[in-house]
């Protein structure tokens, strides 16, 4: 059977078929990290996190909850 063509006025993004099917790519999570940390950078959790454990260690710790929350890992 032939795939019907997309109709609804919703944009492309929010149809399930064209989710992902593969775990994020550390290259992903580096830029997903960045974005994170940009908006947390100023709040008291974040300098706490990094005068405790150093900013890459901090870092880390954001990629890798990222990465937990990865549906696909």
């Amino acid at each position: 059977m032939k795939e019907e063509a997309q109709t609804s006025s919703e944009p492309s993004w929010l149809d399930p078929r064209n989710d992902r099917k593969t775990p994020f790519t550390d290259a992903e999570l580096e830029v997903l990290a960045d974005d994170c940390i940009a908006g947390m950078a100023d709040t008291q959790a974040w300098q706490d996190l990094v005068a405790e454990v150093g900013e890459q260690q901090a870092r880390g710790v954001v990629k890798q909850r990222l990465a937990a929350q990865d549906a696909n890992a």
